[in-house]
């Protein structure tokens, strides 16, 4: 990756190494995320397939995404968090054909704060459709119309593991200022909640801004479902 540094050093060479975690932040010069390297840091020192991916903060080359489809050890991926990693200037392909890489593996998806533009969403919906043990999907802090909202609950029809959820407040509810509306943004909540009640019965789901600026609350499993107006 262009501007990315490695800093980490391989302590388990020559060893067999259990590390099944591996988190990557963000270079604080060139705000990049040193993925490549990383990767092939990671490949040459560990035997067991990671578990849990976290890349955060940063910018992503859209070589950099292809890359994480492309390695024997990301296949059993359980937690994949992505959060704050700006994804809106790229094609977003390469995480739909991971998430099809890791369907059958991945429990946690973290998405959230992305700035994934609504047009960009098909890309990562077959995949996302087909991850049949996620329980925990954040998505919240992105760029969604009520129509790409739908079409994505409409992808979750068949997550029935999904016990904990988040989406983002829709542009239309959005005033000048991209602050919620909530004389707009409460019926189109409500329809939006409609249709994902004809698909299936969410367990705890998040609809709008996070924390919410009205009482503070922010998405929990004791918070079944956020009907702050």
């Amino acid at each position: 990756m262009k501007g990315g540094k490695v800093h980490q050093t391989c302590p388990f060479h020559n060893r067999r190494s259990v590390l099944t975690s591996l988190v990557i932040t963000n270079d604080p010069v060139s705000n990049s995320l040193s993925v490549k390297g990383c990767f092939e840091l990671q490949e040459r020192c560990l035997q067991n397939p990671l578990e849990n991916l976290e890349l955060t903060c940063g910018n992503l080359l859209e070589e950099d995404v292809k890359c994480l489809s492309q390695y024997p050890s990301l296949g059993y991926l359980k937690h994949l968090n992505l959060s704050y990693v700006l994804l809106f200037r790229i094609s977003l392909e390469p995480l739909g054909a991971l998430l099809e890489k890791i369907a059958a593996s991945l429990e946690t998806l973290v998405l959230e704060g992305c700035q994934i533009h609504y047009s960009q969403l098909s890309a990562i919906l077959p995949g996302l459709s087909h991850c049949s043990q996620l329980t925990t999907f954040y998505f919240g802090r992105n760029c969604m119309s009520v129509d790409a909202l739908k079409d994505l609950l409409r992808h979750t029809s068949g997550l029935s593991k999904l016990s904990l959820e988040t989406y983002p407040a829709p542009e239309e509810s959005l005033n000048s200022l991209v602050r919620v509306n909530w004389e707009i943004f409460t019926p189109i909540r409500a329809e939006l909640m409609c249709t994902l009640r004809e698909l299936r019965q969410p367990k705890t789901i998040f609809i709008g801004p996070t924390p919410c600026p009205s009482c503070g609350s922010s998405p929990s499993e004791e918070l079944e479902l956020h009907l702050c107006c």
